[in-house]
């Protein structure tokens, strides 16, 4: 395979995830309930979602009319270790089966441990702690200030432990 093939693969690759995470949270953006402003809470987080839609498309249309540009040193994963790739994906579907099984707060958590493990971190405790730190930064921007929809678990719900967070009842 030549350096352009692989590239315009790579894009490719690149295009369909960009195009699945931007689908999935345009769906996760009509779960915030709308209001009578012009610019609601949904606003944002759909602005978000549709830019990544759009720029999955535009990179499948790079690839697609062979724009995808030379292929430079070190781009890509022809110098990558296979299983820490792997691991990579794997991060990011656990974070969204987490989302939809636990709800944002768990998936925050249990995706930092996941995706530092894969970069070789082993001390426990500061894996924990800074997953429990980057979690309740996180929800309490984005629920408590920002106050973005925080959808509850399929499976469990987190919210009544996680409200304190965001001075929600």
């Amino acid at each position: 395979m030549s350096s352009s093939e692989y590239k315009t693969k790579l894009e490719y690759g690149v295009s369909a995830v960009v195009l699945l995470v931007g689908v999935f949270f345009i769906f996760q953006a009509f779960t915030i309930e709308t209001s009578r402003e012009s610019v609601g809470p949904r606003t944002l987080p759909l602005i978000l979602a549709i830019s990544l839609v759009v720029s999955g498309l535009w990179l499948a249309l790079r690839a697609s009319t062979d724009k995808a540009g030379e292929l430079k040193e070190g781009y890509g994963f022809l110098e990558s270790d296979v299983k820490r790739i792997f691991l990579v994906v794997a991060c990011g579907a656990l974070f969204v089966a987490t989302f939809w099984a636990l709800g944002y707060f768990s998936a925050l958590f249990v995706t930092l441990i996941a995706m530092l493990l894969t970069f070789g971190v082993r001390n426990w405790l500061a894996m924990l702690i800074g997953a429990i730190v980057l979690a309740l930064i996180f929800q309490w921007v984005f629920m408590g200030v920002m106050l973005l929809n925080d959808p509850k678990g399929a499976l469990f719900d987190m919210r009544p432990y996680t409200n304190w967070i965001t001075g929600a009842k």
